[in-house]
Protein backbone atom coordinates (compact mmCIF):
# COMPACT_ATOMS: atom_id res chain seq x y z
CA UNK A 1 0.00 0.00 0.00
CA UNK A 2 1.21 3.14 -0.87
CA UNK A 3 0.25 6.75 0.64
CA UNK A 4 0.30 10.52 -1.41
CA UNK A 5 -0.02 13.19 0.91
CA UNK A 6 1.36 16.74 0.09
CA UNK A 7 4.93 16.02 -1.33
CA UNK A 8 5.63 12.52 0.52
CA UNK A 9 5.07 8.87 -1.18
CA UNK A 10 4.93 6.80 2.19
CA UNK A 11 5.58 2.78 0.65
CA UNK A 12 4.07 0.90 3.68
CA UNK A 13 5.55 -2.39 1.86
CA UNK A 14 9.24 -1.13 1.44
CA UNK A 15 8.85 0.95 4.67
CA UNK A 16 10.53 4.15 2.77
CA UNK A 17 9.44 7.68 2.42
CA UNK A 18 9.69 9.39 -1.03
CA UNK A 19 10.32 13.08 -1.03
CA UNK A 20 10.76 14.72 -3.93
CA UNK A 21 12.00 11.26 -5.63
CA UNK A 22 14.44 10.53 -3.52
CA UNK A 23 13.92 7.74 -1.50
CA UNK A 24 14.83 7.21 2.50
CA UNK A 25 14.49 3.44 4.61
CA UNK A 26 12.80 5.28 8.08
CA UNK A 27 13.49 3.44 11.25
CA UNK A 28 10.84 1.39 12.24
CA UNK A 29 9.50 2.94 14.81
CA UNK A 30 9.38 6.66 13.05
CA UNK A 31 7.97 4.10 10.49
CA UNK A 32 5.41 2.86 12.60
CA UNK A 33 4.58 5.95 14.18
CA UNK A 34 3.39 7.54 10.81
CA UNK A 35 1.60 4.80 9.42
CA UNK A 36 -0.47 4.08 13.08
CA UNK A 37 -1.27 8.05 12.74
CA UNK A 38 -2.50 7.39 8.69
CA UNK A 39 -4.65 4.33 9.75
CA UNK A 40 -6.45 5.72 12.25
CA UNK A 41 -6.71 9.39 10.92
CA UNK A 42 -8.51 11.85 11.91
CA UNK A 43 -8.94 10.26 14.93
CA UNK A 44 -7.09 11.64 18.04
CA UNK A 45 -4.04 9.18 19.02
CA UNK A 46 -3.65 9.35 22.95
CA UNK A 47 -0.05 8.63 24.95
CA UNK A 48 -1.14 5.13 26.38
CA UNK A 49 -2.52 4.33 23.07
CA UNK A 50 0.40 4.34 21.38
CA UNK A 51 3.16 3.45 23.39
CA UNK A 52 1.26 0.41 23.64
CA UNK A 53 1.87 0.39 19.77
CA UNK A 54 4.80 1.39 19.43
CA UNK A 55 6.56 -0.33 22.64
CA UNK A 56 4.53 -3.74 22.96
CA UNK A 57 5.33 -5.66 26.52
CA UNK A 58 7.80 -3.13 27.44
CA UNK A 59 8.68 -0.27 29.95
CA UNK A 60 9.24 2.74 28.70
CA UNK A 61 9.46 6.49 30.19
CA UNK A 62 7.12 9.31 29.69
CA UNK A 63 9.46 10.95 27.70
CA UNK A 64 9.70 8.53 25.11
CA UNK A 65 6.98 9.03 23.27
CA UNK A 66 6.91 13.01 23.05
CA UNK A 67 10.72 11.72 21.88
CA UNK A 68 10.08 10.07 19.02
CA UNK A 69 7.94 12.67 17.79
CA UNK A 70 10.29 15.21 18.09
CA UNK A 71 12.69 13.49 16.44
CA UNK A 72 10.74 11.93 13.80
CA UNK A 73 8.94 16.05 12.95
CA UNK A 74 13.20 17.01 13.01
CA UNK A 75 13.58 14.27 10.23
CA UNK A 76 10.89 14.44 7.64
CA UNK A 77 12.16 18.50 8.13
CA UNK A 78 15.11 17.80 6.93
CA UNK A 79 14.04 15.87 4.00
CA UNK A 80 12.11 18.48 2.82
CA UNK A 81 8.78 17.20 3.28
CA UNK A 82 6.91 20.40 2.25
CA UNK A 83 4.09 20.29 5.51
CA UNK A 84 3.99 19.06 9.16
CA UNK A 85 2.82 15.74 8.83
CA UNK A 86 1.94 15.09 12.79
CA UNK A 87 -0.47 17.41 14.73
CA UNK A 88 -0.14 17.25 18.58
CA UNK A 89 -3.51 18.11 20.26
CA UNK A 90 -3.13 19.37 23.34
CA UNK A 91 -3.66 17.75 26.50
CA UNK A 92 -4.91 14.79 24.22
CA UNK A 93 -2.21 12.92 22.12
CA UNK A 94 -1.37 13.52 18.56
CA UNK A 95 -2.72 13.05 15.27
CA UNK A 96 -2.20 13.15 11.07
CA UNK A 97 -2.68 16.86 10.08
CA UNK A 98 -6.40 16.73 8.98
CA UNK A 99 -5.30 19.33 6.25
CA UNK A 100 -3.60 16.83 3.89
CA UNK A 101 -5.29 14.82 1.76
CA UNK A 102 -3.98 11.40 1.46
CA UNK A 103 -4.33 8.70 -1.10
CA UNK A 104 -3.91 5.23 -1.10
CA UNK A 105 -3.31 2.73 -3.54
CA UNK A 106 -1.68 -0.58 -3.90
CA UNK A 107 2.57 -0.18 -5.12
CA UNK A 108 3.33 -2.59 -7.24
CA UNK A 109 6.30 -5.07 -6.04
CA UNK A 110 9.68 -3.41 -5.77
CA UNK A 111 12.76 -6.25 -5.74
CA UNK A 112 14.64 -5.98 -2.99
CA UNK A 113 17.80 -7.82 -1.33
CA UNK A 114 16.22 -10.61 0.75
CA UNK A 115 17.78 -10.39 4.30
CA UNK A 116 15.63 -12.90 5.78
CA UNK A 117 18.29 -15.90 6.14
CA UNK A 118 20.09 -13.19 8.55
CA UNK A 119 16.92 -12.01 10.16
CA UNK A 120 16.28 -15.34 10.94
CA UNK A 121 19.80 -15.67 12.52
CA UNK A 122 19.30 -12.53 14.87
CA UNK A 123 15.67 -13.59 16.13
CA UNK A 124 17.14 -17.52 17.12
CA UNK A 125 20.29 -16.35 18.36
CA UNK A 126 18.33 -13.95 20.42
CA UNK A 127 15.75 -15.34 22.00
CA UNK A 128 17.43 -15.90 24.99
CA UNK A 129 18.69 -13.00 25.31
CA UNK A 130 15.05 -11.28 25.14
CA UNK A 131 13.81 -13.01 27.32
CA UNK A 132 16.35 -12.15 29.95
CA UNK A 133 16.06 -8.64 28.83
CA UNK A 134 11.87 -8.63 28.90
CA UNK A 135 12.44 -9.91 32.79
CA UNK A 136 14.72 -7.61 34.10
CA UNK A 137 12.66 -4.42 32.74
CA UNK A 138 9.43 -6.10 34.11
CA UNK A 139 11.10 -6.78 37.81
CA UNK A 140 12.93 -3.25 37.64
CA UNK A 141 10.35 -0.97 36.02
CA UNK A 142 11.08 2.56 34.58
CA UNK A 143 14.66 2.59 36.83
CA UNK A 144 16.74 -0.44 34.25
CA UNK A 145 14.92 1.43 30.96
CA UNK A 146 16.68 5.04 32.62
CA UNK A 147 19.87 2.88 32.90
CA UNK A 148 20.52 0.96 29.44
CA UNK A 149 19.94 4.38 28.22
CA UNK A 150 22.57 5.51 29.45
CA UNK A 151 25.82 5.50 27.89
CA UNK A 152 28.48 3.99 30.57
CA UNK A 153 29.93 7.13 32.06
CA UNK A 154 26.42 8.33 33.91
CA UNK A 155 27.76 11.77 33.94
CA UNK A 156 25.00 13.82 33.21
CA UNK A 157 21.09 13.82 32.54
CA UNK A 158 20.87 13.93 28.69
CA UNK A 159 20.88 10.27 26.83
CA UNK A 160 23.45 10.76 25.11
CA UNK A 161 26.82 10.95 25.85
CA UNK A 162 30.33 11.69 24.59
CA UNK A 163 33.67 10.88 25.76
CA UNK A 164 36.62 12.93 23.90
CA UNK A 165 40.44 12.74 25.67
CA UNK A 166 42.33 16.08 25.18
CA UNK A 167 44.13 16.03 21.40
CA UNK A 168 41.90 14.12 20.43
CA UNK A 169 42.83 12.68 16.28
CA UNK A 170 39.16 11.97 15.54
CA UNK A 171 35.75 11.13 16.85
CA UNK A 172 33.59 7.49 16.83
CA UNK A 173 29.81 7.57 17.28
CA UNK A 174 28.79 4.34 19.00
CA UNK A 175 25.47 3.25 18.65
CA UNK A 176 24.37 0.52 20.82
CA UNK A 177 20.90 0.25 23.29
CA UNK A 178 23.48 -1.37 25.95
CA UNK A 179 26.77 0.41 26.30
CA UNK A 180 27.91 -0.44 28.80
CA UNK A 181 28.67 -3.88 26.90
CA UNK A 182 31.29 -1.98 25.04
CA UNK A 183 33.45 -0.49 28.37
CA UNK A 184 36.42 -2.38 27.62
CA UNK A 185 36.20 -1.33 23.79
CA UNK A 186 35.59 2.05 24.04
CA UNK A 187 38.47 2.77 26.74
CA UNK A 188 41.24 1.36 24.30
CA UNK A 189 40.04 3.94 21.43
CA UNK A 190 40.54 6.75 24.49
CA UNK A 191 43.73 5.69 25.13
CA UNK A 192 44.41 5.99 21.32
CA UNK A 193 43.22 9.80 21.87
CA UNK A 194 39.90 9.15 19.74
CA UNK A 195 37.00 10.52 21.25
CA UNK A 196 33.75 7.78 21.58
CA UNK A 197 30.12 9.36 21.73
CA UNK A 198 27.52 6.95 22.29
CA UNK A 199 23.57 6.93 21.62
CA UNK A 200 21.23 3.63 21.77
CA UNK A 201 18.33 4.66 18.49
CA UNK A 202 18.74 4.67 15.25
CA UNK A 203 16.92 8.40 14.86
CA UNK A 204 19.37 10.11 17.40
CA UNK A 205 22.23 8.41 15.12
CA UNK A 206 21.03 10.14 12.56
CA UNK A 207 20.27 13.03 13.72
CA UNK A 208 24.08 13.53 15.61
CA UNK A 209 25.41 12.76 12.31
CA UNK A 210 23.47 15.51 10.87
CA UNK A 211 24.67 18.11 12.88
CA UNK A 212 28.34 16.61 13.69
CA UNK A 213 31.37 14.91 11.92
CA UNK A 214 32.50 11.58 13.21
CA UNK A 215 35.40 9.45 11.37
CA UNK A 216 33.51 6.04 11.93
CA UNK A 217 30.38 4.85 12.95
CA UNK A 218 30.28 1.44 15.09
CA UNK A 219 26.55 -0.28 15.33
CA UNK A 220 25.18 -3.23 17.21
CA UNK A 221 23.01 -5.62 14.80
CA UNK A 222 20.21 -6.17 16.81
CA UNK A 223 18.61 -3.48 19.39
CA UNK A 224 15.19 -2.29 20.51
CA UNK A 225 13.99 -5.94 19.66
CA UNK A 226 14.60 -4.56 15.80
CA UNK A 227 16.66 -7.61 14.64
CA UNK A 228 18.13 -5.11 11.86
CA UNK A 229 18.72 -2.33 13.37
CA UNK A 230 22.02 -1.69 12.47
CA UNK A 231 21.46 -2.61 8.78
CA UNK A 232 18.77 -0.31 8.55
CA UNK A 233 21.10 2.44 10.04
CA UNK A 234 23.51 1.65 7.37
CA UNK A 235 20.88 2.06 4.76
CA UNK A 236 19.26 5.35 5.61
CA UNK A 237 22.46 6.77 6.33
CA UNK A 238 23.88 5.58 2.47
CA UNK A 239 20.53 7.28 1.41
CA UNK A 240 21.09 10.15 2.45
CA UNK A 241 24.41 10.43 0.89
CA UNK A 242 26.47 10.27 4.56
CA UNK A 243 29.47 7.68 3.42
CA UNK A 244 31.16 7.90 7.08
CA UNK A 245 33.10 3.99 7.51
CA UNK A 246 30.37 1.93 9.29
CA UNK A 247 31.36 -1.33 11.12
CA UNK A 248 28.84 -3.60 12.95
CA UNK A 249 29.98 -4.77 16.39
CA UNK A 250 28.36 -8.07 17.34
CA UNK A 251 28.71 -11.58 18.69
CA UNK A 252 27.04 -13.48 15.88
CA UNK A 253 29.83 -14.53 13.01
CA UNK A 254 28.16 -14.93 9.88
CA UNK A 255 29.80 -14.56 6.03
CA UNK A 256 26.20 -13.97 5.13
CA UNK A 257 25.81 -11.16 7.65
CA UNK A 258 29.35 -10.01 6.66
CA UNK A 259 28.37 -9.82 2.68
CA UNK A 260 25.03 -8.50 3.17
CA UNK A 261 26.69 -4.75 5.37
CA UNK A 262 29.00 -4.56 2.29
CA UNK A 263 26.67 -4.78 -0.01
CA UNK A 264 24.66 -1.80 1.81
CA UNK A 265 27.82 -0.13 1.97
CA UNK A 266 29.69 -0.42 4.98
CA UNK A 267 33.21 -1.59 5.93
CA UNK A 268 32.20 -4.97 7.40
CA UNK A 269 31.23 -6.89 10.08
CA UNK A 270 33.76 -7.70 13.55
CA UNK A 271 32.64 -10.04 16.45
CA UNK A 272 35.77 -9.94 18.04
CA UNK A 273 37.85 -7.00 19.63
CA UNK A 274 40.71 -7.10 17.54
CA UNK A 275 39.46 -7.22 14.83
CA UNK A 276 37.25 -4.09 15.16
CA UNK A 277 40.64 -2.95 16.77
CA UNK A 278 42.65 -3.10 13.53
CA UNK A 279 39.51 -2.13 11.28
CA UNK A 280 38.93 0.74 12.97
CA UNK A 281 42.48 2.28 13.72
CA UNK A 282 43.07 1.86 9.74
CA UNK A 283 40.92 5.16 9.24
CA UNK A 284 42.85 7.00 11.70
CA UNK A 285 46.34 5.69 10.55
CA UNK A 286 47.70 8.89 9.68
CA UNK A 287 47.15 10.84 12.57
CA UNK A 288 48.53 7.93 15.02
CA UNK A 289 51.66 8.19 12.65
Amino acid sequence: MEYRFSNVILNAKTQTLDVANKKVVLEERAFNLLLYLLDTRPKVCNQQELVAYLWPDSVVSPWSLPRLVSDTRSLLQRLGVAQDIIVTVRGQGYKFNPELHVLQHHASDETQLNFEAIGAEHRADGTHLKFWIGLTLFMCTVCIWLVINHSFEHLGENEFKASEPLNAIGRILWVDDNPTNNKKEQSYFLQHKIGVYNTTSTQEALLLLSMYDYNVVISDMGRHGEPLAGLKLLQTMRARGDETPFYVYTWVESDNQNKVIKSAGGQGVATKKADLYKNVLLHFHNEIL
